[in-house]
């Protein structure tokens, strides 16, 4: 289901108020432990080690603008992104066909590589906030209830690793929408991308459009500071899924995703952009 997008963050008044009380106790960092540390950090050399522990892209994205106050204190976003199993996703069902995104296994790699971003970064005096795959689900803890507040679309495409397409999703040159991603926000001085996406790059192709089968896609082309409901039908798209839960017993459609000519088993080999700020593989 493509996900409600918004580029500016905005808490509500309960979230503020949670956040005056604990957020400051809960995110921080010691200043003094940071003082200590390294003032500089080796961007390149981060970005290697996050493809090394799994990530199949990795990018470093300035958040500043628009980011709540509460916020601000880590203006840098790493937006990390694990590639989907080629030939698995598919569900069919008769006439009916359904792609599924939803792989534990993509999701616990992204868990284990932000545990590596957040203990390196740590151990160096910076802050981090990590905002898992799921970023709906909420366990319980303060923190979790951070998570829906921060978009994992707006560190990638700030990151320079895709744009929103008309589906809704964030859509990769090299994989399409065929992609789980995950977020560090951090006040780590990273070399960010000087040429972040602030329109999308879907042109006039309307595959995904044509391929909705509940006409749930509107065939608008989003720029930054859109929401999601400019170009997708959330009822139209919400009641198919309810319908698709009673055939496949899972809340999947994805036909958007396979009619994308981007991805597809594509991307198979090591590539590097030429966009500052970020990496392919």
């Amino acid at each position: 289901m493509p996900l409600l997008t918004r580029y500016t963050v905005v808490f509500d008044g309960e979230y503020s108020k949670i956040l005056e009380r604990g957020c400051r106790t809960m995110l921080n960092f010691p200043l003094q432990r940071r003082e200590r540390h390294m003032r500089t950090i080796d961007s390149e050399k981060l970005k290697r080690k996050i493809l090394e522990w799994g990530a199949s892209l990795v990018g470093f994205g300035d958040v500043s603008i628009g980011l709540a106050s509460e916020f601000q204190h880590m203006p840098n976003a790493i937006s990390l992104a694990v590639k989907h199993p080629v030939g698995r996703g598919i569900y069919r069902c008769g006439s009916m066909t359904a792609y599924s995104n939803q792989y534990e296994e993509v999701d616990r790699t992204l868990e284990s590589v932000q545990k590596n971003i957040t203990a390196l970064l740590k151990s160096q005096g910076w802050r981090t906030l990590a905002i898992p795959p799921d970023s709906a689900k909420i366990d319980g803890t303060f923190v979790s209830r951070l998570y829906p507040l921060f978009p994992h679309k707006t560190a990638a495409t700030c990151a320079g690793l895709g744009w929103i397409g008309k589906s809704g999703l964030l859509v990769n040159p090299m994989f399409g929408a065929r992609l789980s991603w995950a977020t560090v926000l951090t006040d780590a001085p990273l070399q960010v991308c000087r040429s972040p996406y602030v329109e999308s790059k879907c042109g006039n192709c309307s595959r995904c459009v044509n391929a909705c089968p509940a006409s749930a896609i509107r065939n608008a082309i989003w720029k930054r500071g859109e929401k999601a409901e400019v170009f997708i039908n959330v009822k139209a798209c919400s009641e198919y899924l309810s319908y698709t839960a009673r055939v496949f017993q899972k809340y999947i459609c994805g036909l958007c995703v396979l009619a994308c000519p981007l991805g597809g088993g594509k991307g198979e080999s090591r590539q590097n952009s030429g966009r500052s700020g970020s990496m392919r593989f």
